[in-house]
C-alpha cells in the first residue's frame, strides 16, 4: 500500500496537483473500499475532513482510474462503482439486492495470462462479472 500511496503522490505532483492530506486519505479510503460509489467515499472523507468537497472526491477517483489504480464497474443498482482491487477476479452481482461479491481462483488468473498470450495484448484492466442472487435473497425467494 506505501508504495501504491507514493505513486499517487508522485503522479499529484506531475500533474501539477496539490499534495493534501484530504487527497492523501481520499486515496486510502478509495483502496479500503470493496466496490464504492463516489458518494460512499465522499461520506467517509467527510467524518474526518469535512471541508472535502464533492469535486475534490470526483478528481481524485479520475486520477485514480487514470493510473489504472481502480477501474467503473458495470451498473447493476443504477450507482456507478469503483473497482478497487485490479488482482483478475469476478465480480459476482445480486440482481436483488445490489451486493457485490469477489470471487478469486488461481484459474481466474491462468485465463488472464491465457488471454494476453493467444491476443498480444498488453492488458491493463479487465472485467468479469455474474449476476444472480446472493445467498440471502435466494432464501427469501424460496420462503415466500
Amino acid at each position: 500500500m506505501e508504495e501504491k500511496l507514493k505513486e499517487f503522490i508522485d503522479m499529484l505532483r506531475k500533474e501539477g496537483h496539490k499534495v493534501t492530506p484530504q487527497r492523501i486519505e481520499l486515496f486510502k479510503i478509495i483502496k479500503n473500499c470493496k466496490h464504492p460509489t463516489v458518494e460512499e467515499v465522499y461520506h467517509r472523507i467527510n467524518k474526518s475532513h469535512p471541508t472535502v468537497s464533492p469535486a475534490t472526491v470526483y478528481k481524485t477517483i479520475e486520477l485514480l482510474r487514470e493510473m489504472g489504480e481502480i477501474q467503473e464497474m458495470s451498473v447493476i443498482d443504477g450507482k456507478i462503482r469503483y473497482e478497487t482491487n485490479m488482482t483478475p477476479h469476478i465480480n459476482i452481482h445480486c440482481i436483488k439486492c445490489g451486493k457485490v461479491e469477489d470471487v478469486f481462483s488461481d484459474r481466474i488468473q491462468e485465463l488472464f495470462n491465457e488471454f494476453e498470450k493467444k491476443s498480444q495484448y498488453e492488458i491493463k484492466s479487465h472485467s468479469f462479472d455474474f449476476f444472480g442472487y446472493c445467498p440471502d435473497c435466494k432464501n427469501q425467494e424460496s420462503s415466500e
